[in-house]
């Protein structure tokens, strides 16, 4: 009899550190604070992470032998209504990554061909269009099937992983070997200031240590899943919060936080690799070049494996008749072809947003940080929520991480304080700093109306879908009858 070889603690604490640990938020966060990352990092990872982890390894655990995912998670609490609300706001959280996603692969072609990025404020209105033309290509890509591009994906996130590695060790052992910091560590730089700008970019802190739901759907496939699925769940948040830490520290030894709010949010994570390379005597140009080269190939691979993955995840968890079965037809691989497609529209109406007056590459690229962040940030309210109600119920889970009823609603209060402040937040500086109350609305509308109404779009499908099912149920009944 054959038997299916089970996933290791080791591998399970890898399929969670992979998807939620990334460079790019490292210097996204430094850019925007500078060495006050530091702290910031410490703080989330402590506060929002390491319960939110908790949380899902109770969940998880408490509905062990189900299919995993955060629709099982919630409906097992909340009903199926709030379920599908955290499942499809996630799914719009995944529609605006892609939309950023897209808009950043013409800067790594950049940085690969030319060592720079040829993309500055008189052509950034360029972006958004070749966004589009790479939406359309790719989805046909994805249409034609994943599997080709699963190796090649795979080496992306080890070749992503050592890069990282490479620099953190590289950065340290340059301080100690004589190259001073290019940053000034005190108390005033290291310790942040809670203004607007603050908190409008608390929710990429919030979004960088998002993934630990990732692995719940591998729980029945993990070995002693009750002993090891949490337990990998709090060492890869031990793991992720460690390496954002000394990450955001190597980053500061290598660039000054004048040098990267000049590199800004598109480039700093090239031109840090570049300073390093410089200080050690090597050609800056051909280092960040062979990154870049290597770094588009494997992301074109994980982007297409991003737009299927989710939509495969969403149609299985959800019951029979939640979606029109125009969405939920398979091709004989399993490819859900006309969702992709439909993705592929909905995304070409989001990439195109932007192109109603923003004319600067920044504001540009901190849009879709703000939108995929605040988008990502709603589904785990929900899944909080779900946590709450599961505790306050006084149910038990065979891994409890929280022994004490008044701590478990503690930490999930406070973790879910964090999220709407991180929601809210995430348009805050637009707020303020709009010149007049036409402009604070519209920028209220561009930060918040998409996820909102797509959210809403989803529920109201979903309703309609369902009526339509129950009717035809009704009729094949009585004409049975």
């Amino acid at each position: 009899m054959e038997t299916t070889k089970k996933l290791g603690l080791w591998t399970l604490v890898m399929l969670i550190f992979v998807p939620t640990f990334g460079f790019g938020n490292i210097t996204t966060n430094a850019v925007a604070l500078g060495p006050a990352a530091i702290p910031s990092w410490l703080a989330v990872s402590l506060l929002f992470f390491l319960p939110l982890s908790g949380m899902i390894a109770e969940l998880a655990s408490a509905n062990n032998g189900k299919g995993g995912g955060i629709y099982t998670w919630i409906e097992s609490t909340l009903g199926p209504k709030w379920a599908y609300i955290g499942t499809w706001s996630y799914f719009i959280a995944n529609l605006f990554y892609l939309q950023m996603v897209f808009s950043r692969i013409p800067v790594m072609v950049s940085w690969a061909i030319f060592g720079e990025n040829r993309f500055n404020d008189s052509n950034a209105y360029l972006l958004p269009y070749i966004a589009l033309a790479l939406a359309l290509i790719l989805t046909w890509v994805a249409t034609k099937g994943v599997k080709t591009f699963s190796k090649l994906s795979d080496f992306g996130g080890k070749f992503t992983l050592a890069a990282t590695i490479i620099f953190i060790v590289f950065a340290i052992l340059g301080y100690f070997t004589g190259t001073p910091s290019a940053t000034e560590f005190t108390a005033s730089t290291v310790i942040p200031e809670l203004n607007t700008s603050y908190f409008s970019t608390f929710s990429w802190l919030l979004f960088a240590v998002a993934g630990a739901e990732v692995a719940g759907t591998y729980i029945s496939e993990v070995e002693n899943p009750k002993k090891n699925f949490p337990k990998a769940v709090i060492i890869a948040t031990a793991l992720v919060a460690v390496s954002y830490i000394i990450g955001s520290v190597s980053v500061c030894l290598i660039a000054s936080p004048e040098v990267l709010e000049n590199a800004g949010l598109k480039d700093a994570g090239y031109v840090v690799y570049k300073i390093l390379a410089e200080n050690w005597g090597i050609s800056g140009k051909l280092i960040v070049q062979l990154y870049a080269a290597i770094l588009t190939l494997t992301s074109i691979a994980a982007y297409i494996l991003w737009m299927e993955s989710p939509i495969r995840a969403m149609f299985s968890e959800v019951p029979e008749g939640t979606f029109p079965s125009f969405l939920t037809k398979k091709a004989e691989d399993g490819t859900l072809k006309n969702a992709l497609w439909t993705q592929c529209v909905i995304v070409l109406i989001l990439i195109a947003v932007p192109l109603m007056g923003l004319n600067s590459i920044d504001s540009f690229f901190k849009l879709l940080t703000d939108l995929s962040s605040l988008s990502l940030v709603i589904p785990y309210i929900v899944l909080i929520a779900a946590y709450l109600v599961f505790r306050l119920k006084d149910n038990q889970a065979p891994f409890t991480m929280f022994k004490s009823k008044a701590l478990a609603l503690s930490v999930s209060v406070l973790a879910l304080v964090l999220s709407i402040a991180g929601f809210f937040g995430a348009g805050l500086d637009y707020i303020v700093g709009a010149e007049s109350t036409a402009e604070a609305v519209k920028s209220i509308t561009m930060t918040y109306g998409g996820p909102v109404i797509l959210i809403i779009l989803g529920y109201v499908l979903t309703l309609l879908t369902k009526a339509a099912h129950k009717k035809k149920n009704n009729n094949d009944i009585s004409k049975a009858s």
